[in-house]
C-alpha cells in the first residue's frame, strides 16, 4: 500500500486513525509507516508535532506505535469500510490466504456499521473454522463467501472518497443479496 497516496489530504486525525487501522488489519507494516513518515517529513514545513512524535516512537520504541496511535487522537473514529476495502485488494490480488483474510476482518468485529456486517464477519470466522478440519471444497466456499462479502467494499477507496455516502447507501443492499 502507498500511503502517501491513500493519505493525501486528510487530516492529521483521520490519518493516525487510517494509520492505526491498517497496522490492525496487517495490510501495512512500521516499514511503510517510516516511508510514508519520511515522505511527509521532507515535503511539509514545518511539519505537524504529531508527525514528529510518531517518527521518534516508531524508532525508538516500534511495539507501542499502536498505542500512540490510538492516544494521540482517543476520540477520534472514522468508517472501517476503507479498511475492508484494503482487504478486498489482497484478496483480489491473491496476495493473502483465506485464513490471514478472516483473522483481519475478525478483528475490525467491533468496528463494523451495521448488523449486517457483523453477521457476515462472525458467520465467515464460524465457517472458517469449520471449513479448517474439512475438505478442499469447503474451503474454497469459504473463500468464495469471503470473496463475495468483501468485493462488497471493492470501491471504498479514498480517492473516491465522495462517493461513500452513496456506497453507504448501496452497502446493505448488496450485503443482502449475498447467499449465506
Amino acid at each position: 500500500m502507498k500511503l502517501d497516496t491513500e493519505l493525501e489530504g486528510l487530516p492529521v486525525a483521520e490519518a493516525a486513525f487510517y494509520i492505526r487501522l491498517a497496522l490492525q488489519v496487517e495490510v501495512l507494516e512500521r516499514a511503510d509507516i517510516s516511508d510514508w513518515l519520511d515522505e511527509v517529513l521532507l515535503r511539509d514545513e514545518p511539519a505537524d508535532t504529531f508527525f514528529l512524535h510518531l517518527y521518534r516512537v516508531l524508532h525508538t520504541n516500534k511495539q507501542e506505535v499502536p498505542r500512540f496511535l490510538k492516544n494521540a487522537f482517543p476520540d477520534v473514529y472514522f468508517t472501517v469500510r476503507p479498511g475492508i476495502g484494503w482487504l478486498y485488494r489482497q484478496f483480489a490480488t491473491g496476495t493473502w490466504p483465506v485464513s490471514q483474510l478472516v483473522r483481519s476482518l475478525y478483528r475490525l468485529r467491533t468496528l463494523v456499521e451495521s448488523d449486517a456486517e457483523v453477521g457476515w464477519i462472525y458467520g465467515l470466522a464460524a465457517d472458517y473454522e469449520r471449513a479448517a478440519g474439512g475438505s478442499l471444497e469447503e474451503m474454497q466456499e469459504v473463500e468464495h463467501e469471503a470473496g463475495a462479502f468483501l468485493a462488497c467494499y471493492q470501491d471504498y477507496t479514498f480517492s473516491n472518497r465522495a462517493q461513500w455516502q452513496s456506497l453507504d447507501a448501496m452497502l446493505e443492499q448488496r450485503l443482502a443479496g449475498l447467499r449465506f
